[in-house]
Formats: C-alpha cells, sequence, structure tokens
C-alpha cells in the first residue's frame, strides 16, 4: 500500500478512531487503499468506527498499526502533503515540505479487513443533527458509567408517542429527558433501546462535524445501531440493559412554579455550595418574593445567598436536594431563564428551560433529600 494524503484529512480521520479505543496501548488502526480512497476503521466490543476520503492511490493495500502511536505521530506532523507506504515488517510516514520529517512504525501482521456491517431490511431514517446533539446534550450529563444501578449508566432512546423521539437517562437520583418532535416512519424505534455513555458522547461527536443531517438505522434483532455521515459509520452495540418505566416518576402537577435567571442562581450555588459537606446538599428556602440557599458542614461552615423573585407569594416552603446535580443541570442548559417547579419538601423539584431550539423539549427532575 502505498499513498499520498493531507494532513488535515488524515488527522481528522484519525480523530475519528479514538471513540474505538478503549485500551490506546493494544488498539489497531486498519488503513485500506483503492479505487482513489483511503478508508480507515478502529473497533473494540462495543464500538466500530469507519471513516474513509479521496486521496492520491499510488499502490493498493490493506495495512494494520498501533493505534495510539499513529494517533500521536499524526497529532504532530507538519501541515501539508504526507506519503504514507508499506515496506516488509514497517509503516513508513514521509512529510514536510522538502520531505525532510520521516517516522517508521511497526506493522501489525495477521490482521484482516472487516466490511462494515450491513442490515438486511433496515429502516434507516435521516434526523437533523442540530437537534439530536442537542437531545444529547441534555441528557447525557446524568448517565454515569460507574452507576450503582445498571439502568444509571446508559440513556434510553424510544419513541413516547408517534410524534417524537425521546431520549432519557436517570441513576435513581435525577432524571432528565429531552426531545424533539419529527414525524418519523411508524415501524422505526417500535421499541427503545438503550446506548451507552460512549456511545452517546460518539453520537454528539458525529453531529457536530458540520453535517446538516445523520442517518440512524438499527438491526432488525436489535443489537446493533448505526449512525452514518458522508465518509463517517458508526456501529454501535446496544445494551442489553432492561429500562425501567420511568413514567411513574414523573411529577404529574406541582404546587408552585418560579421563575429565575439560570446564570444568576448557578453563581449563587456554586458559592453557597463551598460550605457543604460531601453530601452537597443544599436546602432552598422560598418565601414571598425571595429565594434563600443555604449549605453548612455540621460544626464548622456555613453560606446563604438570597435572591429576589418578582413573580413567587405562596408563602414559606423549605426543600433540599442535592446541589451538585442543580449546577449540572444549569451547565448544561442554553435558556438564559429557567422555571422551577416543586411542591412540598418529598416532591421531586423540576427544572424547565424557558427558552429551547424550535421541536425540542426537556426536563430536569431532581429527588429531594432529607438532612439529618
Amino acid at each position: 500500500m502505498r499513498v499520498k494524503v493531507d494532513k488535515a484529512q488524515l488527522s481528522t480521520a484519525t480523530s475519528r478512531s479514538q471513540g474505538a479505543m478503549t485500551e490506546r496501548n493494544l488498539a489497531q488502526i486498519g488503513f485500506r487503499a483503492s479505487k482513489g480512497q483511503l478508508e480507515l476503521t478502529a473497533a473494540d466490543r462495543v464500538i466500530a468506527i469507519y471513516s474513509s476520503f479521496e486521496c492520491e492511490v499510488i499502490e493498493e493495500g490493506t495495512v494494520f498499526v498501533p493505534a495510539k502511536l499513529f494517533s500521536d505521530v499524526v497529532r504532530e506532523l507538519p501541515e501539508g502533503q504526507v506519503e504514507f507506504y508499506e515496506e516488509a515488517t514497517q509503516v513508513v510516514l514521509i512529510a514536510g515540505e522538502k520531505r525532510e520529517f520521516t517516522m517508521k512504525l511497526p506493522k501489525i501482521e495477521d490482521r484482516s479487513w472487516q466490511e462494515p456491517l450491513h442490515f438486511d431490511g433496515a429502516l434507516e431514517v435521516a434526523l437533523p443533527c442540530d437537534k439530536l446533539a442537542y437531545v444529547i446534550e441534555q441528557v447525557q450529563f446524568c448517565v454515569v458509567t460507574d452507576s450503582p444501578r445498571n439502568y444509571g449508566s446508559v440513556g434510553y432512546l424510544h419513541r413516547p408517542s408517534d410524534k417524537n423521539l425521546r431520549l432519557v437517562g436517570t441513576d435513581g437520583y435525577r432524571l432528565s429527558y429531552a426531545e424533539v418532535d419529527l414525524d418519523l416512519p411508524a415501524e422505526f424505534l417500535k421499541t427503545g433501546v438503550c446506548l451507552s455513555k460512549r456511545a452517546l458522547q460518539e453520537l454528539q461527536k458525529m453531529c457536530s462535524e458540520g453535517f446538516a443531517e445523520i442517518v440512524l438505522a438499527i438491526a432488525p434483532d436489535q443489537t446493533t445501531l448505526e449512525a452514518r455521515l458522508p465518509g463517517y459509520q458508526l456501529f454501535v452495540r446496544l445494551s442489553a440493559v432492561r429500562y425501567p418505566n420511568y413514567f411513574g416518576v414523573l411529577p404529574k402537577n406541582n404546587a408552585s412554579a418560579v421563575k429565575v435567571q439560570r446564570p444568576y442562581l448557578q453563581n449563587v450555588a456554586k458559592r453557597v455550595l463551598l460550605a457543604s459537606d460531601k453530601t452537597r446538599a443544599l436546602q432552598l428556602c422560598f418565601s414571598d418574593y425571595s429565594l434563600t440557599l443555604r449549605s453548612r458542614t455540621l460544626g464548622s461552615s456555613e453560606g446563604q445567598e438570597s435572591i429576589a423573585l418578582a413573580d413567587y407569594c405562596d408563602g414559606s416552603r423549605e426543600l433540599a436536594i442535592n446541589g451538585k446535580f442543580l449546577t449540572d443541570v444549569f451547565s448544561t442548559m442554553s435558556s438564559e431563564e429557567v422555571t422551577i417547579n416543586f411542591g412540598s419538601d418529598e416532591d421531586p423539584v423540576v427544572l424547565v428551560p424557558f427558552t429551547e431550539p424550535a421541536s425540542c423539549h426537556s426536563m430536569h427532575v431532581l429527588v429531594p433529600i432529607k438532612e439529618s
């Protein structure tokens, strides 16, 4: 194999493949040059990524190299054209305006090129990249890999109705969902699928490539999801986690609602939480036209700050929530204003952005905590 490629294209394709390298020291990147194109692939037990672009193919062939070493070299290459070819036991890269840089890397033997999966009979849909990215951004922060509950480590992608697509994440203490109104084929995603945090991160990365739409397809046996852009394919093994029925924990009605400035309240919460202990408990004390935030460490620090509320006059209410979860939600939102819905000290607190992208809707639910 022998090709000439632009460093920027090689760098982009190599960067895409990073998501399939859970163990970078053992991972490999495969290259196949043919018919004026260079294809790259990397895979682990959960994710497979394929990328391709046009280049000058001098000699067709296939070669595999150590992923970490190759990625590190590509990152430091000078701008411009790169010549890339294989010898008996090595792969050679030549770069620089006067071809002054040369790097020889070990070639991995006994590896064969695996063609991308093809789902016979699978239904494909094209989704707006910006809307899908927004939905993932609003949810993935509460999907955690080390959750004690197995459903806490995945996001649940499903269709709660015929007209929208929703992603949900919860760990039992907080729940976030975001959805987008779409006219989708009736047969698409009839049953929901569970996506790992890594899968959500890779989908969001694809959505940031600058394309208007991304194509999704799910294997008929519900084991694999494909996401596709021009010259870029992602295959994800779907999680076998059985997601709980979360509809029952969504508050049906909250007694009170107040609108606040998100950046201001976020900064206040961060300041007050400096006095908290490891529980990160944050007291929200509502009174007519006022909200006081309090946090303390038993026998040590205590902090509080009050802010004015223009539209609240339902009397005194006190409740406690995890302050870190609150600031996580605020960091995810783009809306300048947020509505806080609440009831008694035992009812969940619901946060809803006041403004969102067209046809998108999200909600964040925080379970109150009992302070000792």
